[in-house]
């Protein structure tokens, strides 16, 4: 009888700590409500962004959203432009995708601060690294939305806004905008 109550005994330890570790793991499984596939939905200059000449300027509140979007995601062929996405995965990677296609490729990582202010992504876009650090960040099932400050873009990516940046030749410009994600799954 002694050894039944010690087996028992045992039993209840075992099957105790297994719910007790149990339950730790899925609060540390947790899904991070980023991941997911987006599309740049909206971009607009918050400040004016000029050459160094003064030749070319664009105003706060113009819309750049093409250009935005085809820089990002020129890196990455698919069959049909509206395939491409960008995808924040886990372990903190970032994949520029083709969804239909299933084919994808890592063009570099994402961190979220701890108070979820401010999301950066450092991204491999032709062929450099760049840091994207969106603050104020606003999350939603639907969408992350945030500003970026200080992103040097080639002249030619505000070419497709404002036809004069095609004959600038600094080696970049600054551009400040809020940028909109749009999940699209």
């Amino acid at each position: 009888m002694k050894e039944i109550k010690s087996f028992l005994t045992i039993i209840i330890l075992l099957v105790s700590s297994f719910l007790i570790f149990s339950c730790e793991e899925d609060g540390n499984n947790a899904k991070e409500p980023l991941l997911g596939f987006y599309t740049i939905s909206k971009s607009t200059l918050t400040a004016p962004c000029t050459s160094q000449n003064g030749a070319a300027t664009l105003p706060a509140g113009t819309d750049v959203s093409d250009a935005i979007l085809n820089a990002f995601l020129t890196d990455i062929v698919c069959a049909s432009a509206g395939d491409k996405a960008i995808e924040i995965a886990e372990n903190g990677k970032i994949y520029f995708a083709c969804r239909v296609e299933g084919k994808k490729q890592d063009q570099g990582s994402w961190a979220i601060n701890s108070e979820r202010t401010e999301l950066t992504l450092t991204l491999l876009i032709q062929g450099n690294l760049v840091p994207v650090k969106l603050t104020g960040l606003q999350e939603s099932a639907a969408k992350i939305k945030g500003n970026v400050a200080a992103v040097p873009v080639p002249p030619l990516l505000l070419a497709s806004v404002e036809a004069l940046f095609s004959g600038v030749t600094d080696q970049a410009i600054l551009i400040n905008f809020d940028i909109e994600l749009e999940k699209l799954n």
